[in-house]
């Protein structure tokens, strides 16, 4: 079009007017061929994208628009009545060309219309040729049309691009709930057999310690055959009350019965049902901050502690478990810190969830149903649980709790 008009006003058009407009245009296609091979040779990234070539894009379309406005003055007064209508073709081609160029982020459209109709709309009414009312009426209606038009398409490329993110949205999240519920199948399945076998293991240890109780035999060695009997039971009803807890968790049925809890009630629970294992395994447990209180329920937090600590004595492999309270901030953190070996970082997301263990478990066995127990009666009580690395060596596992009574459970996170 620019060709066509340098050609056909270049001895018409009035000299200055002509030359101004040559130049506007000849920077308008310099500036764009410029841009296409930089923009080709070497892409920019989304930030410069945001940051320069939207604005110089802009920039060099509101010169293009002011440039064919303008040239409305400088070629109709010298032209025919045919050229003039080539040149109301020309313009309306050039803006139907905008319309199908322009984007959400160079949207100049509304400003080329009132630019370049508004200037075609300006000359009729000034010079008024045969029918310049309708040719007004008509460019008018023209300009209207053309807004009204690209709003309903940007309209319609919007929900349409809402409604594409919203599918991608619906097909990742089904994805991921096909991932969860295989590796909720695979644990399930996992749990089965683990259940299955760690139950056999205690309850045949017991069923040949029993074996050995038999009348004759020395005093010594009976007591002994029933101290580990003894033991292989309790490994048996742990497991199966780690089952069954889960179970709870899982089916709802715990309900907290609030009250006043000072930190020295959990950690007398504690005592009471881990020393002995502690001991066997020739672990030291120490307290700290037993007169500080929270509003819980004594059982589930005693439950959820007694996790803790029953992780800490099977898993960590250090010689001195922690158990403590702390105060902050109208809140109540109870930690359980080993200083047995680092649990692996790739572990700290899973550890809490059920059927999953961590890496370095080892012979020590389980159904890995502690931590995950202890997230759940977390969350009952309104709190959070989670894990950190100490600076030196070894796990510090907590649970942080409101001091005033909880309002509502929220999830457990880390």
């Amino acid at each position: 079009m620019t060709a066509f008009l340098a050609l056909q006003f270049v001895h018409r058009a009035e000299k200055t007017g002509f030359a101004l407009w040559v130049c506007a245009m000849s920077a308008v296609l310099v500036g764009w061929l410029a841009a296409w091979i930089v923009f080709r040779s070497k892409p920019p990234s989304d930030e410069a994208i945001l940051r320069t070539w939207i604005p110089g894009a802009k920039v060099i379309m509101w010169l293009c628009n002011l440039a064919t406005a303008a040239s409305v003055w400088v070629f109709l007064p010298v032209s025919d009545p045919d050229l003039r209508a080539m040149l109301l073709v020309l313009c309306a081609w050039f803006l139907i060309i905008q319309f199908a160029a322009a984007t959400e982020a160079t949207q100049v459209l509304r400003s080329a219309v009132l630019l370049v109709l508004g200037s075609l709309t300006a000359w009729l009414m000034v010079e008024r040729p045969p029918y310049f009312l309708q040719l007004s009426l008509f460019l008018v209606l023209f300009g209207a049309t053309l807004i009204a038009i690209r709003r309903f398409v940007r309209e319609a490329v919007v929900k349409a691009a809402r409604a594409q993110a919203m599918a991608d949205a619906s097909r990742r999240e089904l994805a991921q709930a096909l991932v969860e519920l295989e590796r909720e199948r695979d644990a399930k399945t996992h749990f089965i057999r683990a259940a299955s076998h760690d139950l056999q293991q205690p309850l045949q240890a017991a069923a040949l310690f029993l074996d050995g109780v038999r009348p004759g035999r020395a005093q010594r060695e009976q007591s002994l055959s029933l101290d580990n009997a003894k033991r292989s039971l309790g490994v048996a009803r742990s497991l199966v009350e780690a089952m069954l807890q889960h179970l709870r968790l899982e089916g709802r049925a715990l309900k907290p019965k609030w009250r006043r809890v000072a930190a020295g009630e959990i950690f007398d629970r504690v005592r009471l049902t881990q020393a002995s294992a502690a001991s066997a395994e020739q672990i030291r447990l120490s307290f700290a901050g037993a007169r500080i209180a929270l509003h819980a329920d004594l059982d589930l937090l005693g439950r959820a502690v007694e996790n803790l600590v029953s992780n800490a004595i099977r898993h960590s492999g250090g010689a001195r478990v922690l158990i403590g309270a702390r105060r902050k901030a109208g809140q109540v953190v109870l930690w359980v810190i080993d200083d047995g070996t680092h649990f692996d970082l790739e572990d700290e997301t899973r550890l809490f969830l059920p059927f999953e263990q961590g890496s370095r478990v080892g012979a020590a066995g389980g159904f890995g149903l502690g931590l995950a127990a202890t997230r759940g009666l977390a969350a009952l009580m309104g709190g959070t649980c989670g894990v950190k690395q100490t600076a030196s060596k070894g796990a510090a596992f907590y649970i942080r709790l409101s001091v005033e009574p909880a309002v509502d459970a929220s999830k457990c996170a880390a």
